[in-house]
């Protein structure tokens, strides 16, 4: 399986979905998008993961290639192509199947409890169970036409989607490894707005471990999207 990875951070890295292809033999390859490197079609893959960024879905003014991406977004979703979005990524793929994106009342940052609320067609939960899954984001969305909810919380009432049989949208981060939270913590978390969501750093590296959690929900959810090799 070859993966194609949409970054939105130049030095970011997939975390624990690297990891995923790793371990599974899987090819990848990163587009990096800025308005220096604006595809003009989509490149031949068999799974799309949509990561992360500091921009909104909704600001293809002052980014606009956004609207790009959003088109080749929805492309991948139409002709069948796994597609997978993460953070940001869920918001564009929301965004591409005409959904609305924009900001939440609170941004979410630290390990919050994320619960599932539908079953799959054949009665298996997409999250087995309730997590505490690790959250840096101030946008949420609203579910497109069509799409299924899969996962909720207490602030964000969309945490997660599918759309069809080959699209999955989550608004939170189970890709991210300690390492990536740690560095997330010492570069960014003073330039976050306070918020009663927001968890202190000394609260969020007690439950560092809870990363791990996230790293075996995120394999098993790219085990079933993709099935066998």
């Amino acid at each position: 399986m070859h993966i194609l990875i949409f970054k939105h951070i130049f030095n970011e890295p997939a975390g624990h979905a690297e990891q995923w292809a790793d371990e599974r033999g899987h090819s990848y390859v990163y587009h990096y998008w800025d308005e220096d490197h604006v595809l003009t079609g989509l490149p031949e893959s068999d799974l799309l993961i949509i990561m992360g960024g500091m921009m909104g879905a909704y600001q293809e003014a002052e980014y606009p290639w956004l609207v790009t991406e959003k088109q080749l977004i929805r492309e991948a979703v139409e002709s069948g192509r796994k597609v997978v979005g993460i953070c940001l990524g869920a918001q564009l793929i929301a965004s591409a199947l005409g959904a609305r994106v924009y900001k939440n009342i609170h941004p979410e940052i630290g390990f919050h409890r994320v619960i599932p609320v539908q079953h799959d067609s054949e009665g298996i939960s997409l999250l087995p169970e309730p997590m505490d899954a690790f959250q840096w984001h101030g946008d949420t969305f609203d579910l497109p036409d069509g799409a299924c909810l899969v996962a909720t919380s207490e602030n964000i009432k969309n945490q997660a989607f599918t759309f069809g049989n080959n699209t999955l949208a989550l608004q939170f981060h189970p890709e991210m490894n300690p390492d990536i939270i740690g560095g997330l913590l010492r570069n960014s978390w003073d330039k976050e707005a306070s918020s009663p969501w927001k968890q202190s750093r000394e609260s969020i590296l007690s439950r560092i471990n809870l990363a791990d959690q996230g790293r075996i929900v995120l394999f098993r959810l790219l085990d079933d999207l993709t099935g066998p090799n």
